[in-house]
């Protein structure tokens, strides 16, 4: 399997999007693949997918600009943002956790500028590095979150700075969609599909394509599709393609897309879809076993169909009634998918069921739940599989215990810093392609990482004091963790803000942004304006007042019959 990569560095993109001289410094660090629970629960009798999971955390500080040039100056942490991703063989699936701001980035004196919010160009160009770095042949990525408005969200107490600019609900969806949406323009658009086809997101094999293509997705429950079309970028013309679409992608990225609901929604951390799902699996009858203990369980007793839920289309309507999207706040799950020139085919695993529909899977389902006789072949290879020891004479054999191997204690340098670890993971598998080029300054652990991000949580950012020394106290806690003594990385901008004149070489002042004002007359001739577009009459051109009706009699106007004024009475 052939991996794309970018030769481009994730801080040469960063310095790119970044207004010209303003000055950040950048903390990455990352956790190596590890099994997880799978996303997508696998149907009746089936084997969930192996999934591997990564965890990248990506912050910026800046260097006050009021603050004396001294040595060391005082960093103030102003972003943070946190992306989960999930491999498997046929899906690369980015999740964006967490992202929170301090609501100090006015200290660094760039002002407004026209050229967009660092923050919005930091997160976007970190999430599309990854999609890009991470980019397997013939394999689907995508993108995924859950746009939900709240006070705080990695940083402590930083509600309590006057200066954190908060975004509603609307603003925050419409923000994530304007983040996302130069990925989405990176690939070429999709052929046209009719408007039933667009809406629902039939599944079905993607056309073959030279390119790769993306279109981005956005569901609000309890919104028509009608009423969520203002809230990511409209098309520029109206016979242009859409990039977006008012639907969801689950039977596109689904492993088994003619398998139950419940095998079609994945289960992200601290997603309120996850919550809804373990609340419908307890009508399946067999909601109790140990094979519906474990995350991503199987039923095996059912056909993992739930009572009050049948389709996913009823799946959403009953999101609009749950806690986290009747609150009187809108949120929006919004999605990218990322289509390679070859969709992947994988070849059918033993424990994959084909697409079936849900008769033939009810037939699977009774040969699987047959007699034992029915397969002598299968139990007798697992029979062979035993090692047989002698035990009727002779010497006891030795065996040596199997010290099983795991990637714990991993919590060094990537490739290319100083230190070796102690126990490498391998770059490519079938499942996961981990290039040392897009990890972490810090390679750690999942327990170093999980420490780490509670120090940052027990910090507080209430005051600018308190903030610089959470910050230093933060920074030198990972150091520690990784064994370290400088992690940062400091990043210039080079992107030309557009300002509000620009003068060409023959000296002539063109406007580039500004409000036309209506032109008022600087002379008492001069001829009346046009009030309702300014435009300036000429001679012979000028619009005179319309005439009263009345009657005239020699000269002299004279008001009509029952018209006649009468004097007031003293």
């Amino acid at each position: 399997m052939a991996n794309i990569a970018t030769e481009t560095s994730l801080y040469d993109l960063l310095a790119e999007s970044l207004p010209k001289e303003a000055a950040f410094t950048f903390y990455h660090y990352s956790t190596p693949p590890t099994k997880s629970p799978p996303l997508f629960a696998a149907p009746p009798h089936a084997k969930p997918e192996r999934t591997y999971c990564e965890s990248h955390f990506l912050a910026a500080s800046i260097n006050p600009k009021d603050y004396p040039n001294t040595a060391a100056p005082d960093e103030l942490l102003v972003l943070a943002i946190e992306v989960l991703l999930y491999t498997t063989k046929h899906l690369t699936t980015i999740f964006v956790s967490k992202a929170d701001s301090t609501g100090y980035l006015s200290l660094l004196g760039t002002g407004r500028t026209h050229g967009g919010s660092p923050l919005k160009a930091i997160c976007g160009t970190f999430v599309s590095w990854l999609a890009k770095e991470r980019q397997r042949e013939g394999i689907r990525t995508v993108v995924s979150l859950f746009a939900r408005a709240q006070d705080q969200y990695l940083f402590p107490a930083s509600i309590e700075n006057k200066g954190k600019h908060l975004l509603d609900d609307k603003e925050l969806v419409r923000w994530w969609c304007k983040v996302l949406d130069p990925l989405v323009k990176q690939y070429k658009e999709e052929e046209a599909k009719p408007l039933s086809k667009r809406l629902t997101a039939a599944a079905g094999p993607v056309a073959s394509s030279p390119e790769s293509t993306a279109t981005g997705y956005l569901v609000i429950p309890g919104f028509e599709p009608s009423d969520t079309l203002r809230y990511y970028t409209p098309a520029p013309a109206p016979n242009a393609p859409r990039r977006w679409s008012a639907a969801h992608p689950l039977l596109q990225i689904a492993p088994y897309p003619a398998a139950p609901p419940r095998c079609l929604i994945p289960r992200f951390p601290d997603d309120p879809k996850a919550r809804f799902l373990d609340e419908l699996d307890d009508e399946l009858p067999d909601r109790g076993t140990d094979a519906m203990t474990k995350e991503g369980g199987t039923p095996s007793r059912s056909n993992g169909q739930w009572k009050s839920v049948k389709t996913l289309n009823q799946f959403w309507e009953f999101m609009a009634f749950r806690q986290e999207c009747s609150s009187g706040r809108i949120v929006g799950f919004i999605w990218v998918v990322i289509t390679p020139p070859k969709p992947s085919i994988g070849e059918e695993d033993e424990h994959k069921p084909s697409q079936l529909s849900s008769s033939s899977q009810n037939d699977s389902q009774n040969t699987a739940l047959a007699s034992p006789n029915s397969s002598p072949k299968k139990r007798a290879s697992k029979k062979s599989r035993r090692r047989k020891t002698n035990t009727d004479y002779g010497p006891i054999p030795l065996i040596l215990p199997r010290i099983k191997s795991s990637s714990s204690g991993l919590s060094t340098m990537s490739t290319g810093t100083a230190g070796a670890p102690a126990q490498t993971v391998p770059e490519t598998s079938p499942y996961y392609w981990w290039p040392a080029e897009s990890r972490g300054t810090v390679v750690f652990s999942s327990k170093n990482y999980n420490r780490a991000h509670e120090v940052l949580l027990k910090q507080n950012f209430s005051t600018r004091a308190a903030a610089i020394r959470s910050t230093r106290r933060w920074k030198e806690e990972v150091a520690v963790l990784g064994s370290v003594d400088d992690w940062t990385k400091t990043v210039m901008g080079r992107k030309d803000t557009p300002s509000a004149t620009a003068v060409p070489a023959d000296g002539t002042t063109i406007t580039l942004i500004g409000t036309r004002k209506k032109r008022k007359p600087t002379d008492a001739n001069a001829p009346e304006s046009n009030s309702q577009g300014g435009a300036m009459l000429g001679e012979g051109l000028v619009r005179k007042k319309p005439k009263v009706e009345a009657n005239v009699s020699h000269g002299v106007n004279t008001l009509g019959a029952g018209l006649v004024r009468k004097k007031l009475k003293n």
